[in-house]
């Protein structure tokens, strides 16, 4: 869509001029770097597994980009930059000793510092709430949960055993634990390192706890179907980079704290060394007391702190305001810092649809009309996300076409080594990894329209978040409507077209796939392509660090996958992530939801919707209506995707952090200009690097005292 002058920021401004010619980071992929890389993944994979898996203290996969991943991008410099001055120091009192080598080959260049960066942003996200631990609930919930009043029993004899166990007795012990025991080494005797030690030996030893003759298989065919999957992603997002980077100029401004942190000769933004930048500490500072203060508080609830939320809806309770209830004011740090460089326009639509949404409400009552989930705000954000996935295919329809003609024809591009993948690759790594995402499960016996409708809608939603995260940069994970692909199928043709007592096995295989309603997948996907624009502008290659996001997403699978089996034959699923140490968590209790639907619409089948489908028909006309309006009127404050985003949720998360950056950005820029509105953006930069790394010193006090910082959990939109 084509942007208006005020929607261009002026971080754009700084992103066309990033590239410095003259400078490049000769190492890069070098063996030192993937090797901190992959001993930082496996730390990274124990933290997760007890921070997000067994005592819930905190959530640390699920931020943008993950926080051990921002912890490792502050941390990983400011090491580099004192072995260099050790180094220094020990050769200027005439000592060129070994201990200088030594300093000198440990410090890592920008290049490797960024390899080590993107590597653990993928393997970072992919073991906790937002990948694993709900494609291991979406393969073992039927064999554990039926009772005689549903069908999962019925649903779990229809599950392949290359898919997961269909052992009652291994299901029942992945739910319960109860596993064989460790062999007993008793490292935690010894002094000092003992404790350590233990901790490695548990960790590395988990694995032994699986029951591997009837887990092999599930593990290989599912470590090869989602690497398919996020490799073809990764293709097909990359088939329009030049679309969104060449031709529409889009800033990738996620992309930017890596950039910033990173770059030698300055900030981009500023012009001053990022860590040498007084307001870079003032707003680090800043986001650091909101946590600290939050945190004595738990210990002193009488310390004023502002906690994660104000319920701005108590106020209202009377007739008809009283539908207004649950609008709260949430302070999302995280939106508030990176959130600085989302264009203007995006940030206005936010709070305006959001609050326009919740405004319509007593509105509505006062004149009679109230129906439940009115007014289908997520069913209007689906519809936003199918016109806007089919707007941009048209948008880049002479790129792909282009693309294809020289691909068919066998023809050069002579652009080419400046793409992340070589553009046959990509586009057979496309054609080839969509056929095995939409062809294994119709192998296994899922109706082919069944699998070709559903992940079809999921490719729509992938290249809609991938092409506003490009533009816009809201840092979020979750920015697409969370489980309304499969009820959009629901309300257009009725359940029967899907299910029923004679046809219960397509839909029972496609509710396996229900985490990619609820999934981190879109946010890893764009991870891989901020990484090479990242690259790119720091001087270095794009198809070095596309490599490396590939060998990233085979790796975090594998890692992933062994810490969530270990945790769960180790623990117990009942366990895991639960707060009362019985039910399983929420990630559970949502995938339950999914197969317990199945089984209700089997008994009780559901008509189409014609009142849902007629507000998902009201975001697609809305979101044309602001696309086509932006052609003509340049300066139209509304932006689709902004729309879209602002509904893709039912709670009100993200209107205040936005309504305050509009605020800040206009007063700024009417201040002082562009000048200042770069000047200041290293601070909020800084915000939300100061929020990620005390939530991660949080989370890591939290290892060895959970029932405290259980207090105060930190989670990420």
């Amino acid at each position: 869509m084509t942007q208006s002058p005020s929607a261009r920021s002026v971080a754009q401004h700084a992103v066309e001029h990033a590239v410095d010619p003259a400078h490049t980071h000769p190492r890069w992929a070098t063996a030192r770097a993937l090797a901190v890389a992959i001993v930082l993944s496996l730390v990274v994979g124990a933290w997760t597994k007890q921070a997000e898996l067994v005592s819930l203290t905190s959530q640390i996969s699920e931020s943008t980009p993950p926080i051990a991943s921002i912890l490792a991008l502050f941390a990983l410099p400011g090491m580099a930059g004192l072995l260099a001055k050790l180094a220094e120091r020990l050769e200027a009192g005439g000592r060129t000793s070994g201990l200088s080598r030594l300093c000198r080959r440990l410090v890592l260049t920008p290049g490797e510092i960024l390899v080590v960066f993107v590597f653990l942003a993928i393997t970072g996200a992919m073991p906790g709430v937002g990948l694993f631990r709900q494609v291991m609930p979406c393969l073992m919930v039927p064999q554990y949960f039926g009772t005689p009043q549903d069908h999962l029993e019925e649903m779990a004899g229809h599950m392949p055993p290359a898919w997961a166990p269909t052992d009652p007795e291994i299901a029942r012990v992945f739910w319960e634990g109860g596993g064989n025991g460790f062999p007993v080494y008793g490292f935690e005797h010894l002094p000092v390192v003992g404790p350590l030690l233990a901790s490695v030996a548990h960790f590395v030893l988990g694995p032994t706890l699986v029951p591997w003759e009837h887990w092999l298989i599930p593990f290989l065919l599912w470590t090869g179907y989602l690497s398919a999957y996020f490799i073809s992603a990764f293709c097909l997002i990359a088939l329009f980079r030049r679309t969104w980077e060449e031709d529409e100029r889009l800033s990738f401004p996620v992309s930017s704290l890596a950039v910033e942190m990173l770059r030698p000769e300055g900030s981009l933004l500023s012009g001053l060394s990022f860590h040498r930048d007084p307001l870079v500490w003032v707003g680090f500072s800043l986001a650091v007391l909101y946590n600290t203060m939050n945190a004595l508080k738990v210990f002193n609830p009488s310390l004023p702190a502002l906690g994660i939320s104000y319920p701005l809806g108590n106020l209202f309770t009377e007739s008809p305001w009283d539908t207004m209830r649950g609008l709260s004011i949430f302070y999302k740090p995280e939106i508030l810092g990176i959130g600085y460089l989302v264009p203007s326009d995006v940030l206005f639509s936010i709070w305006f649809f959001t609050l326009a949404g919740w405004l319509v409400r007593p509105m509505a009552k006062m004149v009679g009309y109230s129906p439940g989930g009115f007014p289908f705000i997520t069913q209007q954000a689906m519809g936003a996300f199918i016109l806007l996935g089919g707007y941009f295919l048209y948008q880049a329809r002479a790129r792909l076409a282009q693309l294809a003609g020289s691909v068919l024809r066998g023809e050069i591009d002579p652009e080419a080594a400046a793409e992340p993948i070589p553009p046959q690759l990509a586009l057979i790594g496309t054609i080839v990894g969509i056929a095995i995402v939409i062809g294994m499960p119709i192998a296994f016996g899922v109706i082919w329209w069944h699998s070709a409708f559903y992940f079809g809608l999921m490719l729509l939603v992938l290249i809609v978040y991938s092409r506003n995260r490009a533009e816009m940069g809201f840092p979020i994970v979750w920015g697409y409507p969370l489980y309304r692909q499969r009820p959009t199928m629901i309300y257009a043709l009725g359940s029967r077209a899907f299910v029923s007592a004679d046809n219960m096995k397509s839909f029972t295989l496609l509710t396996v796939f229900s985490w990619l309603q609820r999934s981190v997948n879109q946010a890893i996907t764009m991870t891989g392509h901020e990484a090479h624009v990242a690259a790119f502008r720091l001087g270095g290659n794009r198809r070095t660090i596309s490599t490396i996001v590939l060998i990233a997403l085979v790796f975090g699978l594998m890692l992933a996958f062994l810490v969530n089996l270990s945790a769960f034959y180790e623990f117990g699923g009942l366990v895991l992530s639960s707060p009362d140490g019985v039910s399983g968590g929420q990630m559970t209790s949502e995938v339950l939801s999914q197969y317990r639907a199945v089984s209700q619409w089997i008994d009780s089948p559901e008509p189409r919707s014609v009142e849902k489908l007629v507000y998902t028909g009201i975001g697609a006309v809305l979101a044309l209506a602001m696309v086509l309006v932006r052609h003509v009127w340049m300066r139209c404050p509304f932006h689709p995707g902004g729309y879209a985003i602002a509904y893709t949720h039912e709670a009100p998360y993200m209107w205040f952090p936005a309504l305050v950056l509009w605020t800040a950005k206009t007063v700024t820029v009417y201040i002082g200009g562009a000048g200042l509105y770069r000047r200041v953006a290293p601070a909020f930069l800084a915000f939300t690097l100061g929020h990620f790394f005390s939530v991660g010193v949080w989370s890591l006090l939290g290892l060895t005292a959970g029932e405290w910082v259980r207090r105060y959990i930190v989670w990420f939109l």
